[in-house]
């Protein structure tokens, strides 16, 4: 029987978050969990360039260097506009990723642009990605088919990785914490336990961070509750190991 996997990754990492991702790295490293997923955000808030924070490039840098991997994570995390695509897309991007839905608000001309900045500006540092995460998992869809033009391997939905070179989806059950409200967290808590319990038998599932408010949450320490369950009958991975020949 094949070893199952778990990807754990941690989102919107740029430089107004240094401390708390710092944090979820330390307590990645407590529970013993390597390689993860670092998915960086070039240009946060369309204010806060990786590149002027020269201690966050050297974490990203080491950590690729340790077996990690880093993902593309939209270019600024921030709308640009109306919401664009069908009707029930614009409402999920509207009620579940609000004002960071990036890649829901942009023409096609622009998301090429944004997409091709970020891949050189994480270029520059070391840090190439291969693979594209949209901010809230929200995009327009003509997303999958510009990445595929413009070389990237793959993209990650919420519950599903599109391998784009061989145009396949791999489904991943998730669990995960959004660094939002009470509520929002609660209601993350049901649909990721839920998830879990209807694909115990997958190969892969996932388990994503974000850094807003992680240190202090009692969602956040719920998430690394079920980190160490998992890890019992599972072991790390990334997206990119999980796609190699």
């Amino acid at each position: 029987m094949s070893v199952r996997q778990v990807v754990v990754s941690i989102h919107d990492v740029s430089p107004p978050w240094l401390a708390e991702v710092h944090w979820l790295l330390a307590s990645l490293d407590d529970l013993g969990i390597r390689p993860r997923v670092l998915k960086v955000t070039p240009l946060d808030a369309g204010r806060y360039p990786l590149e002027a924070c020269p201690e966050l490039v050297a974490l990203l840098r080491a950590e690729v260097a340790a077996g990690s991997e880093v993902v593309l994570h939209g270019y600024t995390n921030r709308v640009a506009g109306p919401l664009r695509g069908p009707l029930p897309d614009r409402l999920r991007a509207r009620l579940f990723a609000g004002k960071v839905a990036e890649f829901q608000s942009l023409d096609v001309a622009t998301m090429t642009e944004r997409l091709s900045r970020g891949r050189d500006d994480l270029g520059r540092l070391g840090l190439a990605p291969s693979g594209f995460c949209a901010p809230g998992w929200c995009a327009d869809p003509a997303l999958p088919a510009l990445l595929r033009t413009l070389g990237f391997r793959y993209t990650v939905g919420m519950a599903s990785l599109w391998d784009l070179t061989a145009d396949r989806r791999v489904s991943t059950p998730w669990y995960g914490y959004m660094g939002a409200g009470a509520a929002h967290e609660a209601l993350l808590a049901v649909g990721g336990r839920l998830g879990l319990a209807a694909g115990r038998d997958f190969p892969v599932v996932k388990v994503f961070l974000h850094p807003q408010g992680a240190p202090g949450s009692p969602a956040c320490r719920r998430v690394f509750r079920t980190l160490r369950r998992l890890l019992r009958e599972r072991r790390a991975t990334t997206y990119a190991q999980l796609l190699a020949p």
